[in-house]
C-alpha cells in the first residue's frame, strides 16, 4: 500500500511537470483523442452487423419477424448486403483511425520530449560541477528515450482500451444489468491489480536507472583517464529481470481475474438465453464483446504497469530540469523532494569503486 501511495504521488508530480511541456503540442493530443473516439466507436459497432446477419439466418422466412438490427437497414435491396457493407466500413474506419491515432500521439510525445531534452541540456553546464557526468548523460539520453516510448504506449493503450472497456460496460449493462456489473467488477479488479504491479515495479526500475547512471559514470571516468586501466564492466541486470518478473506476474493475475469473471458471465448469459430473458442476438452480442475485450483488457493492464517503469525516469529528468543541488539520480529517497548531492559530487553507486590513476 505504501508503494501504491508513493506511486500515486509521483504520478501527480509527473503530470504537473510534463503538463507545461505538452501544452505547445496539444493539437496532436486533441487530434489523437478525437481519433480514439472514432476508433472506439468502430470497435463498439463491430459485432452489430454480424448480429444482424445471424438474425437473418435464424429468422429467414419467418413472417412478421422483428430482428432489431435489420429493422434499421434500408428497405431497398437485400439487407445482408447492407450489413456486409456496413461491416466493411466499420473495419476500414477501425484501421484508419488506429493508425492515425498512433501517429498523433507519437507526434505529441516526440514534441514534448524534444522540449524537455532541450531544457535538460541547457542545465548541463550549470550542474556539471556538482552532478555526476555519467548520470547527466544517462538522464538526457536514456531517461528521455524511455519517457518518449512510455508516453506513446501509455497514451495509446490507456485511451483506446480504457474507453472501449467503458463503452462495452455500458452496452452490456443495458443488455443485462447483472452481467454488466460482473463485467465492470472484473475490469476494475484487473486495473487495480495492474496499479499494484506498477507500484511494485517502480522502485525496482528506479534501481535500474541508478545502475545505468553508474555505468555511464564508469565509462566517462575511464575515457577521461580518471579510472583504472581495466575497462569498467556492465553491472548485472537484476533490476530489469525483477521488473519483468513483476510485470509477468501481474499479467498472469490479470488473466486469472478475466478468466474467472468471463466464466461467470458465460454462465449468466447462457442461463439468460435458455430462459428466454435474452434473445439469441443479445447472447451473441455479449459473447462477441467478451471475446473482443479479453486481449484489450490485458493490454490496458500492461499499459498501467508500464507507468511504473516510466515514473523513475520522469523524476530523474525533472530533478535535472529544475536544477536541483544534486545529481539527476536518486540517492534513495522516494518522496517528491530534490535529492541531496553526495559530498564528493559523484553518484553514490559509483563513488569509491575506482581509484584515480
Amino acid at each position: 500500500m505504501t508503494d501504491l501511495l508513493k506511486s500515486g504521488r509521483q504520478a501527480r508530480s509527473a503530470y504537473r511537470f510534463l503538463k507545461s511541456y505538452g501544452r505547445p503540442h496539444r493539437r496532436h493530443l486533441t487530434a489523437g483523442a478525437a481519433l480514439t473516439v472514432a476508433l472506439v466507436a468502430a470497435r463498439l459497432a463491430f459485432p452489430w452487423p454480424l448480429r444482424g446477419l445471424m438474425e437473418i439466418v435464424f429468422h429467414q422466412g419467418a413472417p412478421g419477424r422483428a430482428t432489431g438490427v435489420v429493422d434499421v437497414v434500408p428497405q431497398a435491396g437485400d439487407p445482408k448486403y447492407w450489413l456486409i457493407g456496413a461491416f466493411l466500413v466499420i473495419v476500414l474506419i477501425w484501421g484508419v483511425s488506429e493508425s492515425l491515432q498512433r501517429l498523433q500521439f507519437t507526434r505529441f510525445a516526440v514534441g514534448l520530449v524534444h522540449d524537455v531534452r532541450r531544457k535538460a541540456i541547457g542545465k548541463v553546464s550549470a550542474d556539471a560541477t556538482t552532478a555526476s557526468p555519467g548520470d547527466l548523460i544517462s538522464t538526457i539520453t536514456g531517461d528521455t528515450s524511455r519517457l518518449k516510448s512510455g508516453i506513446t504506449s501509455i497514451l495509446i493503450g490507456v485511451s483506446r482500451n480504457g474507453m472501449f472497456f467503458l463503452g462495452v460496460a455500458v452496452i452490456v449493462t443495458l443488455i443485462d444489468p447483472v452481467i454488466g456489473l460482473v463485467f465492470l467488477g472484473g475490469g476494475l479488479a484487473t486495473v487495480a491489480a495492474s496499479a499494484i504491479g506498477a507500484a511494485r515495479s517502480r522502485p525496482i526500475s528506479r534501481k535500474s536507472r541508478l545502475r545505468d547512471g553508474a555505468l555511464a559514470e564508469d565509462l566517462h571516468r575511464y575515457l577521461a583517464g580518471e579510472a583504472d586501466l581495466e575497462k569498467p564492466q556492465p553491472r548485472r541486470g537484476k533490476p530489469d529481470s525483477k521488473t519483468t518478473r513483476v510485470e509477468g506476474l501481474t499479467t498472469f493475475v490479470v488473466h486469472a481475474i478475466l478468466g474467472i469473471s468471463t466464466c461467470i458471465i458465460l454462465i449468466l448469459t447462457i442461463q439468460a438465453g435458455q430462459s428466454g430473458k435474452l434473445s439469441p442476438g443479445a447472447v451473441f452480442t455479449v459473447l462477441a464483446y467478451i471475446l473482443l475485450m479479453h486481449n484489450k483488457t490485458v493490454s490496458l493492464g500492461r499499459s498501467v504497469v508500464r507507468a511504473g517503469r516510466v515514473l523513475p525516469s520522469i523524476k530523474r529528468i525533472s530533478t535535472l530540469v529544475r536544477k536541483s543541488n544534486g545529481p539527476p539520480g536518486d540517492a534513495g529517497a522516494d518522496d517528491d523532494r530534490a535529492w541531496p548531492a553526495p559530498r564528493d559530487g559523484r553518484h553514490p553507486e559509483s563513488a569509491g569503486q575506482h581509484r584515480r590513476s
